[in-house]
């Protein structure tokens, strides 16, 4: 069977118009409780502080992506630390596993190496966290003091893998735990030597 050219003009209009009736009959009907902002066409602003222009940086964050630390984190780094508008942070899943693992450990790094090449970092700050999910959790170390061992051994292969390709770099570690304080939960970090 021969199909003209205005018969395939004609279908290729048909099928772009069924996939963008769906598209945004789709959207239409998004029953989300978030607020559709490119649907609104708000814009967002936020402050940044003025100190914050500066194309460089001192220190390189590294943490897990796990939601239960990153408020702790970010008040860790900024207050405890004292590196407010002085860091770059990057997140990654399973946090130093993924940086000490064979298989990923290439692409991790080369994330970090455009931070340290770019920014001029001096000091690379890891901070790793028990009940990990990218370890399988606490229960996959059989105990509290396995868990504690095992990390504190990957953080410092992740340190030395650092200083092997940065030699100048200062890298500090830190292991955070999420401990139940009566009814509160709180999360406490600890400095790895």
């Amino acid at each position: 069977m021969h199909i003209s050219k205005s018969q395939r003009n004609g279908l290729l209009f048909c099928c772009v118009s069924v996939v963008f009736f769906c598209i945004s009959s789709g959207c239409a009907t998004n029953k989300s409780t978030l607020p559709d902002l490119s649907l609104d066409n708000q814009l967002i602003v936020t402050e940044v502080s003025r100190d914050a222009k500066r194309s460089d940086c001192d220190t390189l964050v590294i943490t897990c992506i796990d939601y239960r630390f990153t408020f702790e984190n970010q008040g860790f780094v900024n207050e405890t630390l004292g590196l407010k508008d002085n860091y770059d942070h990057i997140s990654i899943p399973g946090s130093i596993q993924n940086l000490i693992n064979p298989e990923t450990s290439d692409l991790v790094l080369s994330k970090f190496a455009l931070s340290v090449r770019l920014h001029l970092v001096k000091r690379i700050v890891i901070i790793s966290h028990k009940d990990c999910g990218g370890y399988g959790g606490s229960a996959s170390f059989g105990s509290e003091l396995a868990e504690h061992e095992t990390l504190c051994a990957d953080l410092k292969k992740a340190r030395d893998m650092f200083l092997e390709k940065y030699p100048t770099l200062e890298v500090n570690l830190f292991l955070e735990s999420l401990l139940q304080e009566g009814n509160e939960a709180k999360v406490h970090f600890e400095k790895i030597l």
